[in-house]
């Protein structure tokens, strides 16, 4: 049996798999995805992206627009409440479109479509930059080598089985996916949070509902707990209820007993409702307690499930895909080495780790007030920080004096420090105004200041002998800081200089002159890219609290 050879194969084409794969594509590396399914999802699932999640993607020309342009909603247009049925009074109102201007934290909004339109977006996107993408096909079996993965792939429909030689496999085979059983890898943390049932109707919802933006209710009353969240199709909505499954079969939510949970909900007991789908599920909160081995990379919801409130599942998702994506095609090109990808599983489990708690946390305080117990305090940050202000620290990210070991930053605070996000400030190049975001995202940035142009000179040379681009950014010669903002939030001196890697986090800085800018920042920037690193470098330890899954 010949077999097909591709740097990167991607099993599942959800959040991580459709991204990983746009991702790698746009950076020129050939990839296939492959995924049982028939098609991208026909049912909402996750709603939104949020600021993070739409700068990782932003970076792809005409991606961002084409995700606005799916939504319903406009951009920022979000509401949030707490509420007894959605016609009562709110408890809280958790946002409104005034309170989502976020304008010192980001350039990007936030977008509101659900997963049945990102993922056919990210499909084009994917597609047209030449990504290799077949529906109807899956994983038969698989097995590693010294040089690769090799993998069997069966045609659902015809049931003929093709071989596949890959370098690299990116495993986004979802929740219930089986290669992570084959690495050994377990999953562990609480576990299983609610039994619940997911109902997607048809109503007349334009005299109920406050706005015609995307609107999410969180309801608590006697009679049940859930939410209901509006869709990208007018007058369509869904609602999520739990049950107690020790009292109830999933069986037993028939389409009219589904109509009397959505009138309750609504608080409007006349309204005429069509049920479009009724699927039970299980909220849980589980982590991987590995994310990769040998040369399989774990990536979303196979990684890490993620309890879907908050908005951080499918954002951790879309996160683990961008940063596999630059690692991989560094080291596919030749341009990095191959322990960069340790680093994978380094900088990100400790991240999913603090979403799943925030999202834990979220639900009980959104949802359900009396199951306190269900929390783990001494891990909790806001939603803020968890969602844009998470650290990343590993042997590619060269720590400062400054680190104080926090696992996450205010955002609207930044330090600069290496592990950290870049700060988002509005420049000016020539006529146009422009992000800082605006001059990363496809190969690494040097920044200095106006008086560090020994580090401009450095930087061209390092980026020549590593055959690795090198883009460099100079203030006041390269763009202007009308507002004086960017060195203060840079944490940096008119002479110093830092390293911005492709994702936007700082992996290197120098608050002033250096007495060798060149050996300095070629050591730098060869650890940045994974040289000098021992592979296999230990992981940093994190768990989850609760009993393995």
């Amino acid at each position: 049996m010949s077999a097909e050879r591709v740097p990167v194969l991607i099993v599942g084409a959800g959040y991580a798999g459709l991204s990983a794969a746009t991702l790698l594509a746009w950076r020129g590396v050939p990839c296939l995805l492959v995924e049982r399914r028939a098609s991208t999802s026909r049912l909402p699932k996750a709603h939104g992206l949020n600021r993070r999640g739409m700068e990782v993607l932003r970076v792809v020309e005409g991606l961002e627009d084409a995700l606005f342009a799916a939504s319903r909603a406009g951009a920022n247009d979000s509401t949030l409440i707490i509420a007894e049925t959605v016609t009562s009074p709110p408890i809280k109102t958790l946002v409104t479109k005034a309170s989502l201007d976020a304008a010192r934290i980001s350039p990007s909004k936030i977008c509101a479509a659900g997963q049945d339109r990102v993922e056919p977006v990210l499909l084009r996107f994917a597609r047209e930059r030449g990504a290799d993408i077949r529906f109807s096909t899956s994983l038969a079996r698989f097995s590693q080598r010294d040089d690769g993965v090799e993998a069997i792939l069966r045609d659902e429909a015809s049931g003929r089985e093709t071989v596949v030689l890959a370098d690299y496999m990116i495993a986004a085979d979802g929740a219930g996916g089986t290669i992570r059983d084959a690495g050994g890898v377990k999953m562990e943390g609480p576990g299983l949070i609610a039994d619940t049932i997911a109902v997607l109707f048809e109503a007349d919802l334009s005299a109920i509902l406050p706005t015609n933006g995307f609107v999410l209710y969180y309801l608590r009353n006697s009679a049940l707990s859930g939410a209901l969240v509006t869709c990208d199709e007018p007058n369509h909505a869904q609602i999520n209820i739990e049950y107690d499954s020790s009292r109830d079969l999933a069986s037993d939510f028939d389409d009219e007993r589904c109509r009397g949970l959505i009138r309750q909900c609504l608080g409007v007991g006349d309204v005429a409702v069509r049920i479009l789908d009724i699927r039970p599920w299980q909220m849980a909160a589980l982590l991987a307690d590995r994310m990769s081995f040998g040369r399989v990379f774990l990536a979303g919801d196979c990684a890490h499930v993620v309890p879907p409130v908050g908005g951080l599942g499918g954002q951790t998702a879309i996160q683990d895909a961008a940063d596999l994506a630059w690692k991989l095609a560094l080291v596919v090109k030749g341009q990095a080495a191959p322990s960069l990808l340790d680093s994978y599983e380094i900088e990100r489990r400790p991240v999913a780790r603090i979403a799943i708690v925030r999202a834990i946390a979220s639900y009980v305080e959104r949802m359900r007030p009396d199951r306190q117990e269900l929390r783990i305090r001494e891990e909790e940050y806001g939603l803020l920080e968890t969602s844009m202000g998470y650290r990343y620290r590993s042997d590619a990210i060269i720590a400062d004096e400054t680190d104080d070991g926090a696992p996450v930053e205010d955002p609207l605070r930044p330090s600069g420090a290496p592990g950290t996000r870049l700060a988002h400030v509005w420049l000016r190049r020539g006529e146009e105004t422009i992000s800082s975001h605006d001059l990363v995202g496809r190969d690494f940035m040097l920044f200095a200041g106006p008086d560090g142009g020994e580090w401009i000179e450095a930087a061209r040379r390092v980026g020549v002998r590593s055959g690795t681009p090198l883009g460099v950014c100079r203030l006041g010669f390269d763009v202007d800081d009308p507002e004086g903002l960017f060195l203060p939030r840079l944490g940096v001196s008119p002479e110093g200089a830092l390293l911005v890697r492709p994702d936007g986090f700082i992996c290197w800085r120098s608050r002033g002159r250096s007495p060798d800018a060149l050996a300095t920042l070629e050591a730098s920037f060869a650890r940045a890219r994974g040289e000098n690193i021992a592979v296999g470098s230990t992981p940093v330890e994190t768990t989850l609290a609760g009993a393995s899954a």
